[in-house]
């Protein structure tokens, strides 16, 4: 069976001498995995194309008995060339296609991921500031498709409405704490009051455009980044640090 289908590439390696096996992320199949033969021949017009983060339009040969797919066509839709052009925008895409290879099985279809990792991978690429914050509106909407969407309206102890009261905060493992339970030794971690705004305002925002315009202090970046991360890792199974973190962490 022959698929047309967007992609974006997640990751790639070297395939003997002259081909690449890519692992892509579809509109249609979700994840996949192709071998593009002859990518790494300077000739090929597939190898220019197997870039991670790409955004491209991906023709491939689909056979039921076997995980690796032949790709036959891979043409560019959007290189999203400002995230290969500044630090913090290139780590916000690592992450993110890092983050959808790490938590999606195989050939599972999620068209809602597929659009929200090229709206943002496309938010990032074209940010002028505050690129970073595009990450944090990912990692929420992510939380939220898999099914472990926080909630940072209410405590999660005792249920009561956090409102205006803002101040003695924590974390815990499973959602924040008003200052009466965090008191009782149930949290772990302090939160400022402007971090827990942003994270509400973080699940209220619709597309990751509007987070880039967001200016947000070195600390409250930190508190976003580190619940949010600790949420990932802690209610996806089999999640690690990415590998890209340490270019992301170096950036806070």
């Amino acid at each position: 069976m022959i698929i047309t289908t967007d992609a974006v590439v997640l990751r790639t390696m070297k395939y003997r001498d002259t081909s690449r096996i890519a692992t892509l992320y579809t509109r249609v199949s979700g994840k996949i995995s192709v071998i593009a033969k002859g990518a790494r021949d300077r000739k090929s017009r597939l190898g220019a194309s197997l870039q991670p983060m790409n955004h491209v339009t991906a023709v491939y040969y689909r056979k039921e008995s076997r995980e690796l797919q032949l790709l036959t066509q891979c043409d560019l839709v959007r290189t999203h060339r400002g995230l290969t052009e500044d630090l913090e925008r290139m780590a916000v895409g690592l992450a993110a296609v890092e983050l959808v290879d790490a938590v999606t099985p195989a050939e599972e279809e999620n068209v809602r991921l597929f659009d929200l990792l090229v709206s943002t991978l496309a938010a990032a690429g074209s940010a002028t500031k505050n690129a970073g914050n595009a990450l944090y509106y990912f990692e929420m909407q992510l939380l939220e498709n898999l099914g472990f969407r926080p909630d940072f309206q209410r405590c999660y102890s005792c249920s009561a409405l956090i409102g205006d009261s803002l101040s003695g905060l924590h974390m815990s493992y499973n959602g924040i704490l008003c200052a009466s339970c965090a008191g009782k030794g149930l949290g772990f971690e302090a939160l400022s009051a402007p971090a827990v705004r942003v994270l509400q305002r973080l699940q209220e925002m619709e597309g990751p455009e509007a987070v880039t315009r967001v200016v947000l202090s070195p600390q409250v970046k930190g508190e976003v980044a580190g619940v949010l991360r600790r949420f990932l890792l802690g209610h996806v199974e089999g999640l690690r640090t990415l590998k890209s973190e340490a270019v992301f962490s170096s950036l806070l």
